[in-house]
């Protein structure tokens, strides 16, 4: 009667909560009544417990069945930064990435610096904010390694179980060896490993279309018999920009040890390499001081005038390839292989105030889920390794239907070459020996001494510094 009476005093419902019944029960009724009836208590604890609905389809609300709700976090803005400058068009930003990262994360806000307002030292500078940085294996050492901002996330993919076997294992290699054995960043997309092609100049110099699989030789045939001058307007076969073509060389040669830092940029594989694109800008008619990327892409899209031409990443050219009649085909190939990858990663700055939540996110968007539905829109070619990319790239981009999508997806892929901080200070310099055969009547071999040296002092100035 004791036990009936003393519960009954209290409010009904909350003897429904477990919590409440240890809390007001257990401590009051054990320390009050005898030893007998408190068994009789806990026998009765234990209906309650039983009776309270844990484990059934009302688990998990409250008192009353309103539906628990779940734990609110505080706010967090994260600062996103592009080292390229293609995040930076009005709204892009937001419509990519900032509109599923919201409805993911609830409490999280997501800004985008544009590269516009200075690169990452300015940023520095002006105590500016960056949680998490994108930038392409060709421009992190000189931007995100040299501003010393990676930080190892190994610890952040061990304590949110990140599955690393669905990143395309090239591009996860090619990071390992940039981190030192170490992982600063997640592998998010690659450079398309096409060319594109105008089918009306290839009408109207009644030459056939190119095909999937060719090689530089014919790539390279094709190519003059597309630079011709027509009317006054000189007419050009094929423009890449030679950086990219060495970045991502066929050959997946060592430019420079990343563990004796040796130089060797004479050797005659180099030479080959150098051979093969040179020969390109000296087909009769062609102007050497076209080799200018910004002069590549208008060649292309606002002139008219290249018959053929090579992205140098990702396809942020949907507006510039509508008025065009269009296709694409794959990359040549050399030895067999393809190029080499040029994935874009996401590194987790090592000043972030809020390193969890920014990872969180790093790992949402280099998802399958998130990617997959950005390979449907062809807005994003995914470093992933999953075959259903392929299946599903362009699927709900009106833009490539009807196209050679099959050619976009990476596929035969050159080996990485190693990746050393000095690897793109070499392809730089082996692109001022390309301009030095085009512009400066250069032979071969003293552009590439030249080239060698101007590598070497870099790395003895760094020592001395």
């Amino acid at each position: 009667m004791a036990v009936i009476a003393y519960i009954s005093y209290f409010d009904i419902e909350a003897i429904t909560n477990l919590k409440v019944l240890l809390n007001q029960i257990t401590k009051r009724v054990l320390f009050m009544l005898k030893p007998s009836i408190a068994l009789g208590t806990a026998g009765l604890l234990l209906v309650l417990t039983a009776c309270s609905g844990t484990g059934t389809p009302d688990a998990g609300k409250e008192a009353g069945g309103t539906p628990t709700q779940p734990e609110k976090k505080e706010p967090v803005t994260l600062y996103f930064y592009n080292v390229g400058d293609n995040f930076n068009p009005e709204g892009y930003f937001e419509e990519k990435f900032g509109k599923a990262i919201k409805e993911k994360f609830p409490h999280i806000t997501p800004v985008l610096i544009p590269t516009t307002t200075g690169a990452l030292d300015k940023q520095i500078a002006t105590n500016q904010s960056i949680d998490v940085i994108f930038g392409s294996v060709g421009l992190v050492y000189n931007s995100i390694f040299l501003n010393e901002m990676q930080y190892d996330i190994e610890p952040l993919v061990k304590k949110y179980k990140t599955d690393l076997s669905r990143f395309e294992p090239q591009a996860l290699e090619m990071i390992r060896q940039m981190s030192g054995g170490k992982l600063y960043a997640l592998p998010f997309d690659t450079a398309a490993s096409v060319i594109y092609y105008n089918k009306n100049l290839f009408d109207k110099f009644g030459v056939a279309y190119p095909k999937d699989g060719m090689t530089w030789d014919e790539l390279y045939n094709m190519s003059v018999k597309l630079t011709r001058n027509e009317g006054g307007v000189q007419y050009y076969g094929f423009t890449i920009s030679p950086n990219h073509y060495f970045l991502r060389n066929q050959l997946s040669l060592n430019f420079v040890d990343p563990q004796t830092l040796q130089v060797s940029l004479t050797n005659d594989n180099v030479k080959s390499l150098m051979d093969n694109i040179a020969r390109f800008y000296q087909i009769p008619g062609f102007n050497p001081d076209k080799t200018k990327m910004d002069s590549l892409t208008k060649m292309f899209f606002k002139d008219q005038v290249s018959a053929m031409w090579t992205p140098v990443a990702g396809l942020h050219v949907e507006d510039a390839l509508a008025p065009l009649n269009w296709d694409i085909v794959s990359y040549p190939k050399m030895n067999g292989f393809g190029p080499q990858p040029y994935p874009v990663f996401m590194f987790l700055n090592v000043g972030s105030k809020y390193k969890d939540d920014a990872y969180q996110v790093m790992d949402f968007l280099s998802s399958e889920t998130f990617l997959t539905e950005k390979a449907k829109a062809a807005t994003f070619i995914p470093s992933l390794s999953s075959a259903n990319i392929s299946n599903v790239f362009g699927q709900d981009a009106p833009l490539y239907k009807g196209r050679n999508v099959a050619a976009i997806p990476l596929k035969n892929m050159a080996k990485p070459s190693p990746q050393s901080k000095y690897y793109s200070a070499a392809t730089a310099q082996l692109t001022n020996a390309l301009r030095g055969i085009l512009y400066e009547g250069k032979d071969l071999n003293t552009a590439l001494r030249d080239a060698e040296e101007a590598v070497k002092k870099t790395i003895e100035a760094d020592k001395n510094k």
